[in-house]
């Protein structure tokens, strides 16, 4: 772990209670430890010092913050069809630890839609990959009601489907790509005035392995 996610990191003084505390009592911390806390806000890493451990919390005082703001080398805003929220919870830490910025999730017309997504479960979901791969932001996350919506808000959108231009010929942040639910595209949705780009991929894909897949071809 790199780091951990403290709302209030910055304070002079923070006691810690419940989860993240058994987290340090797993790492067998002890008075006198140094700790690096982040809030996820700034671009600040703060060093605290434990200074009293009790059987229910431990007590840290600030002792110095270190600028640490990180350049994202690549901007890449993905969207995705939503599926089902157990499958969105299970790629997030990935997308997050391959630093796409931005995901967010339409309600297309493959889309189920009593699907409904927990934002402040998946906001825990990164915080916790955010300690573990040492990323100082939070991937932003939104949702759409429909497609319309989707693009009355944003412009330069490309419906990753099984035909169209290469992938790679797309500038990333120059546009926002689009992947669909299990089954793609509606017809209706394949005519709107959209660009489209194709996967170099042998086999049909899954939502999930679409959307990692784009991410990995332009970030790493």
């Amino acid at each position: 772990m790199q780091f951990l996610y403290h709302s209030q990191s910055g304070d002079t003084c923070l006691e810690l209670k419940n989860e993240i505390f058994l987290h340090l009592k797993v790492r067998r911390v002890r008075v006198g430890d140094d700790i690096v806390l982040k809030n996820l806000k700034d671009s600040y890493a703060y060093i605290y010092k434990c200074v009293e451990i009790s059987r229910h919390s431990c007590i840290l005082n600030l002792q110095d913050k270190q600028k640490e703001k990180q350049e994202q080398k690549k901007y890449l805003h993905l969207a995705l069809a939503v599926v089902e929220p157990k499958i969105i919870e299970k790629t997030l830490p990935f997308l997050n630890e391959l630093g796409v910025v931005k995901l967010s999730f339409v309600y297309m017309e493959f889309s189920q839609k009593n699907f409904k997504l927990d934002f402040k479960r998946m906001e825990k979901i990164l915080i916790e990959s955010s300690q573990q791969c040492g990323r100082a932001s939070l991937m932003e996350l939104e949702i759409f009601d429909d497609f319309k919506k989707f693009q009355q808000t944003y412009e330069n959108i490309v419906l990753i489907d099984f035909e169209g231009e290469d992938l790679m010929s797309f500038e990333p942040s120059k546009y926002i790509f689009l992947i669909g639910a299990e089954g793609g595209f509606s017809q209706k949705e394949r005519e709107k005035n959209v660009k489209k780009a194709k996967l170099q991929a042998n086999f049909i894909l899954k939502a999930q392995t679409a959307l990692v897949g784009v991410a990995s071809k332009f970030l790493i």
